[in-house]
């Protein structure tokens, strides 16, 4: 347990921030951009947040959803449409922070840690990327603590098993969620054995003891 609540506040405070330059990179709702116009100031914007619903305001243009599109997609969107203001605008698009792309996984699993995740997986997906589970005989919950704070838990046999599975949706994680797998609770046959072992002394004490009398 203390264990979890350690793991919860982690990822509260958890955040990534970076610069990225390739065109390559899928702008994502919550990153920060800056947009210049060469010569034409009142076209550029600086550290502009790209809004929950995917879109940005931008001078003149009004909204214009960004997210989903690669920087070079973007590049060519604004210039195209800056074309009616500005005679042959060049357009350069720098993302000044990327919102946070990490999955957090761990517990029972083979490499608990943080995975990079560029697009929403299966629970399986994100256990597979962990290295698996340690065993499939001893699964017990999942615990998925999304980016918003709120608590998804999972019984993971139930997912596991055929006759129940197919009636039960298997959750999605998303980059910013931390994954828990419950540890199961290991026998300790050490101390079961001493205990038995005691317990036969005492009864064979206490049948020897009523015998003599």
């Amino acid at each position: 347990m203390k264990n979890f609540i350690f793991i919860f506040w982690a990822t509260m405070l958890a955040g990534l921030t970076a610069n990225a330059q390739g065109d390559s990179y899928i702008i994502q709702r919550g990153d920060v951009l800056d947009v210049t116009v060469m010569e034409h100031p009142e076209f550029s914007l600086g550290s502009i947040i790209v809004l929950p619903d995917g879109f940005v305001q931008y001078p003149a243009l009004g909204s214009v959803k960004v997210a989903g599109m690669s920087s070079a997609q973007l590049t060519d969107s604004l210039t195209k449409a800056l074309e009616k203001f500005v005679v042959n605008p060049m357009v350069t698009i720098y993302i000044r922070k990327i919102q946070n792309q990490q999955m957090n996984i761990y517990g029972y699993v083979n490499k608990p840690g943080q995975y990079q995740l560029y697009e929403k997986v299966d629970l399986f997906s994100a256990i597979g990327l962990a290295g698996g589970l340690k065993s499939f005989k001893k699964i017990t919950t999942a615990t998925i603590i999304r980016s918003n704070r709120t608590v998804e838990v999972v019984n993971l046999p139930d997912l596991f098993t055929s006759d129940t599975a197919k009636m039960i949706k298997t959750p999605i994680v998303y980059a910013g969620d931390t994954v828990y797998i419950k540890e199961p609770k290991e026998t300790n046959w050490a101390r079961m054995a001493f205990f038995t072992t005691v317990l036969s002394l005492l009864i064979t004490l206490a049948a020897y003891t009523n015998f003599g009398r």
